[in-house]
């Protein structure tokens, strides 16, 4: 007539070796049927947040996520993406020359792009480069040139294409 010790009235509970398994149990992404109701990890309290990756380049877009214990496929977990229509335009990607922000640094075509050019400071005008004075670019930027050939860029009187004179200064960059 009495329960014996350890025993009770109730056989709802799908798995009497757990403890924090039972009916009316919180449900928690741990793979488990916590509350007994036949589904696993619905309604999880502890869902993570996972975004969609349309392009299939491994990273999410903030706009498009979902709550879930693991996640579906065609999501991640970040939303480091900055073009999600091109695979090809992700934090991981190079900077190339092509008018668009491939690594998603926020920055275009930057000094960093793998075919950036190298230039020279042409400071004296001469159309000759200071072959010290180095930038990298997508374009020749301003008051530089792609020739380091300028001997003395201060003086645009001084460059290769000048006529030697006899004025103890090397007038055409000839080393002589």
């Amino acid at each position: 007539c009495d329960a014996p010790s350890g025993a009770v009235t109730d056989n709802t509970d799908c798995d009497d070796s757990e403890s924090d398994v039972y009916p009316g149990a919180v449900e928690t992404c741990d793979g488990e049927d916590d509350d007994c109701d036949g589904s696993v990890d619905e309604d999880a309290t502890d869902f993570a947040t996972y975004y969609a990756d349309v392009d299939n380049d491994g990273y999410g877009d903030a706009d498009f996520s979902v709550e879930a214990c693991s996640p579906p496929t065609g999501y991640v977990a970040n939303t480091e993406d900055c073009d999600y229509g091109d695979s090809a335009v992700n934090p991981a990607a190079s900077e190339v020359c092509d008018s668009q922000d491939n690594n998603c640094d926020g920055l275009t075509d930057d000094s960093t792009s793998t075919d950036a050019k190298t230039y020279y400071a042409d400071n004296d005008g001469d159309g000759d480069g200071d072959p010290s004075v180095i930038g990298k670019a997508c374009s020749r930027p301003t008051g530089y040139i792609g020739n380091k050939k300028d001997c003395d860029d201060t003086d645009s009187a001084v460059n290769p294409s000048a006529s030697e004179v006899c004025n103890g200064i090397d007038d055409d960059c000839d080393s002589v």
